[in-house]
């Protein structure tokens, strides 16, 4: 659908960014029965950088969304293979009551596509190719946005007036900054770069992750990832933290290029196999973008900063958050009170924050070469600690009513300070 005719059109929520975080908002919106429109600058299908991997946490954020998991445009995995220099080790999904006990693969290119037709079905009306411009003041209130069609920059911009905005339009978040949301650079930013490759070799049913990545004898400072797709291709990537020492003097591109040299080299990765570039981007993390709302406007996903600091999974978290705005955007309007929907940033801090300033600690922590260095010689081997890591990382558990384990980790995230 293309930007209506007209000066105006009045919405109930206005939702800018057609991500996995704004279709999550529009779906869990329109399926109550809200007027909710979807802006979207691109067109789909589109490319997003990303390693396309979902743990078991983004598969029941997607099953919450009722799509299918046994769609064949998905590929299956059961867990981590872990590599390093000394040790190659499989580590399958923690079996839980809370999460399925599998993780999927699938590009961005048709996955952000599979969401947004979804929140359509539901009822919301998406707007591709059409750019949110401004937003709309009243009084200090965002009560909607200025949008009109990219592929017309002359005309006119239509002004939506909307009861709530949702600004879900990325790590960039043009819009979500005209409003005051700003980036906390306190807080850990990454950066990461990935390319498709037509390659022989096929990792199973495994999210391969390399914790140590060498050019010649130095360490890097990165880690490195390769995907199985499901229609054969593989996703090789490659992220460095900005809580790495020399963070500045390393690209993703280097480091990318850097984990390419270093694979075997009857894997076949090189350019003849590549399809496509190599694109990169910034990866937002532990809520480092604040206020995550401001009056009229809630922020999801990437825009508020919602990626794990342990493994830079963001796609659960956008889902979750734009649930979460939904559910509290839908109480605020059916009882006429806005300011329910304003407990966003108090509901994230609950759900969150305890376990992402865990997190944020952990990234300091291993921005040391020694302490990196201490941890792929000595703690990678032990099978029982990387078990527990791979829960604990990816935040998978059934807390106080789980395993010792699941005990174990309640208790030390309760320890910490929610923020």
């Amino acid at each position: 659908m293309t930007v209506p005719a007209g000066d105006r059109r009045e919405v109930d929520v206005l939702v800018v960014g057609a991500g996995p975080g704004g279709s999550a908002t529009a779906y869990h919106l329109a399926r109550h029965g809200i007027d909710v429109l979807l802006a979207e600058r691109s067109a789909f299908p589109r490319e997003k950088v990303c390693g396309d991997g979902l743990t078991p946490r983004g598969v029941r954020a997607i099953d919450r969304m009722g799509i299918d998991t046994d769609d064949p445009g998905f590929e299956r995995v059961d867990g981590l293979r872990i590599r390093s220099r000394k040790v190659t080790m499989e580590l399958p999904w923690p079996r839980l009551s809370a999460y399925p006990d599998y993780g999927l693969v699938r590009t961005r290119l048709d996955f952000d596509e599979l969401l947004a037709r979804r929140a359509e079905k539901a009822g919301a009306t998406l707007l591709e190719r059409t750019e949110a411009v401004s937003p709309v003041f009243d009084d200090g209130w965002v009560g909607g946005a200025s949008i009109r069609s990219v592929d017309d920059a002359a005309a006119e911009p239509v002004e939506v007036r909307a009861r709530f905005v949702v600004a879900a339009d990325g790590a960039a978040s043009r819009f979500a900054a005209q409003t005051g949301v700003r980036r906390d650079p306190s807080r850990p930013l990454g950066v990461a770069a990935r390319r498709y490759y037509r390659i022989d070799r096929r990792p199973g049913p495994w999210l391969e992750v390399w914790f140590d990545l060498w050019d010649g004898d130095a360490l890097m400072p990165g880690y490195g990832w390769l995907f199985p797709v499901s229609d054969g291709r593989v996703n090789l990537g490659a992220g460095l933290l900005n809580t790495f020492r020399n963070f500045q003097n390393v690209s993703a591109q280097r480091v990318f290029d850097s984990f390419a040299r270093m694979l075997p080299e009857d894997w076949n990765v090189r350019e003849e196999t590549a399809e496509g570039r190599v694109l990169s981007g910034p990866i937002p993390m532990g809520l480092n973008r604040a206020p995550q709302a401001v009056p009229g406007m809630l922020v999801v996903g990437d825009a508020a900063g919602a990626v794990n600091p342990f493994n830079g999974e963001g796609i659960a978290y956008a889902i979750e958050s734009g649930e979460i705005a939904a559910e509290l955007i839908h109480d605020a309007l059916v009882s006429n009170r806005p300011g329910i929907a304003h407990m966003y940033p108090t509901v994230l801090r609950e759900r969150y924050g305890r376990y992402f300033h865990v997190g944020r600690n952990f990234v300091r922590l291993i921005g040391n070469p020694r302490v990196m260095g201490a941890f792929t010689d000595y703690g990678l081997p032990q099978g029982w600690l990387m078990r527990f890591a791979l829960r604990f990382m990816g935040n998978l558990t059934d807390g106080r009513d789980g395993d010792a384990q699941d005990r174990l980790m309640d208790a030390m995230v309760r320890l910490a300070r929610a923020s």
